[in-house]
């Protein structure tokens, strides 16, 4: 929009200005912001879990540990996330079940 011939940015960009406090406060502060407990992080795990969940796996392990704890004291669900080959092929063989199930449950619905 133009306002004796300066173009002005209209409207609020509320990422920046969370962003902008937060980095504020912790400076400030001392604060040590967990990745879980920032605006970048809770936006992510409502909009996109599974990088939200891929980001905490690949933090330090101190700040992973803390980022668990702190999601379970939010009383998020953290996925199960196999460890080695057997929990893989048991957590996909449930998957299968699921998946069965559901095919079944869906040609009963047609009358089949």
């Amino acid at each position: 929009m133009d306002l004796n011939g300066k173009t002005v940015k209209r409207g609020f960009d509320r990422d920046s200005f969370y962003q902008a406090a937060e980095k504020t406060f912790d400076r400030t502060t001392g604060f040590k912001r967990n990745y879980v407990e920032s605006y970048v992080g809770r936006k992510a795990h409502a909009k996109e879990p599974g990088k939200f969940f891929a980001k905490v796996m690949g933090l330090p392990t101190k700040e992973k540990d803390m980022a668990f704890k702190l999601l379970k004291t939010m009383g998020v669900k953290a996925p199960s996330i196999p460890t080695n080959k057997v929990q893989m092929a048991a957590k996909i063989i449930k998957a299968l079940g699921r998946g069965i199930d559901k095919a079944r449950g869906a040609g009963e619905d047609m009358g089949y």
